[in-house]
C-alpha cells in the first residue's frame, strides 16, 4: 500500500470519529461546582423569634475531592479534611458567622448535612433588617454565592413575648418552577412556588387560591385549578397542578409544548393578585431564563437545578408582581 494510500485511510478513520453516533449521548458541558437551588430555598431559614439564620441539609454539585485526607467518612470534614464554609456577609462585605461542613460524596451529590460554627454557635448572633450574603468557598476560595434579606416586624400579639418577628426573603419570592415528571410530556404539569404569611400570625384557615395558564398575546385560558392553602409565617412549599376546562382533566406537558408561544402562569392567593410568571415555549420544549442559562450567567450565582443525577431539567421562572 502506497504513502497515498495510508494518508486517505488515515483521514477516513479521523473523519468517522468526528460524526456522532446516532444514540451517543451529547457532549457533556463542563461541571462547575455550585449548590442546588432547590435545597437552599428548602433549608435556609431564620428563626421566627430570634432572629438567627438556620441552615438544614445541603447539597452541592461538582465539588473536588479534598486534597487533605480526612481521618472520618466525610471527605469535608471540620476537624481534619477538607474545609467547606459557608460565611455570612452583611451586603457591605463584613463577616458575621462562618459554618464549616461535615460532607460526603453521594450518587454524585455532596450531601452538607450538619456543621460546625466557628467560636460556637453562641457566635451566631441575630440578624438585623438588612441584605445579606452567604458565600460558600472551599478551603477559603468562594465557588457560590445566594443573596437574601431580613425583614424585621413589630409583633402586635398580646399573647406572645414584646419584640420583632423575623421573615427571610430572596428567592423565595422572586421565583415559580415549572416541572413535568422524568420530562416526559404526557405526565401532568406542575408548578412550584413558596407561600408565607406576613401577619405574624399562624392562620388556621386554609385560604382560597387560583392558578391559570394563559397565552400572552390572546389572553386565552389554557387550563387552571382552584383550591386552598395553609400559610404560616416561614416559606412553605406549594405544589400546584392544571386542569382543563372543558373535561376536567389533568392539564399535560405535551398539552403546553404542542404550541410555541408565550405564556404567563397567574396565580391569585386569598383573593388577591400575588405573581404573573411568563415564559417561552420553543420547538417543544420549555425556554431556560434568566440565571438559569448557564452561557450568560456568573458561576457563582447561576441556578443549579440538579435533578435526577442531572438527567431532567425544571424550569426557574422569574416572578413578576402581578397588578393589583
Amino acid at each position: 500500500m502506497d504513502r497515498r494510500s495510508l494518508c486517505l485511510i488515515s483521514i477516513l478513520a479521523f473523519t468517522l470519529l468526528l460524526i456522532p453516533d446516532a444514540h451517543s449521548q451529547p457532549a457533556q458541558k463542563p461541571c462547575t461546582a455550585g449548590i442546588t437551588f432547590w435545597k437552599l430555598l428548602e433549608e435556609v431559614r431564620v428563626g421566627y423569634n430570634d432572629g438567627r439564620l438556620g441552615l438544614g441539609t445541603l447539597y452541592a454539585v461538582c465539588l473536588p475531592t479534598p486534597s487533605r485526607k480526612s481521618t472520618s467518612n466525610y471527605p469535608y470534614d471540620p476537624d481534619g479534611g477538607g474545609k467547606l464554609s459557608t460565611i455570612v456577609k452583611t451586603s457591605d462585605g463584613k463577616v458575621l458567622n462562618t459554618y464549616v461542613w461535615y460532607a460526603e460524596s453521594i450518587g454524585g451529590l455532596w450531601e452538607m448535612s450538619r456543621y460546625k460554627v466557628v467560636g460556637g454557635y453562641e457566635a451566631v448572633k441575630p440578624l438585623a433588617a438588612g441584605s445579606y450574603l452567604l458565600e460558600f468557598a472551599i478551603d477559603d476560595k468562594p465557588f457560590y454565592r445566594f443573596p437574601l434579606s431580613i425583614v424585621a416586624v413589630k409583633s402586635d400579639d398580646p399573647y406572645e413575648p414584646a419584640g420583632n418577628r423575623y421573615f427571610i426573603d430572596g428567592a423565595w419570592s422572586e421565583y415559580g418552577n415549572i416541572y413535568y415528571q422524568r420530562n416526559d410530556p404526557t405526565s401532568m404539569l406542575t408548578f412550584t412556588t413558596f407561600v408565607q404569611d406576613k401577619g405574624g400570625r399562624q392562620n388556621k384557615t386554609p385560604v382560597p387560591y387560583e392558578i391559570k395558564i394563559v397565552g400572552s398575546r390572546d389572553g386565552r385560558v389554557l387550563a387552571s385549578e382552584t383550591g386552598k392553602l395553609r400559610l404560616e409565617p416561614r416559606w412553605l412549599k406549594a405544589t400546584l397542578n392544571f386542569r382543563h376546562g372543558d373535561d376536567n382533566a389533568f392539564f399535560k406537558a405535551g398539552d403546553l409544548l404542542s404550541g410555541d408561544g408565550r405564556y404567563i402562569i397567574q396565580l391569585t392567593i386569598d383573593n388577591k393578585p400575588y405573581g404573573h410568571y411568563p415564559f417561552v415555549v420553543k420547538g417543544g420544549r420549555i425556554e431556560l431564563q434568566g440565571k438559569q442559562i448557564r452561557e450568560n450567567t456568573d458561576p457563582m450565582v447561576h441556578i443549579v437545578d440538579y435533578l435526577s443525577g442531572g438527567r431532567y431539567t425544571s424550569w426557574w421562572i422569574k416572578r413578576e408582581p402581578a397588578a393589583k
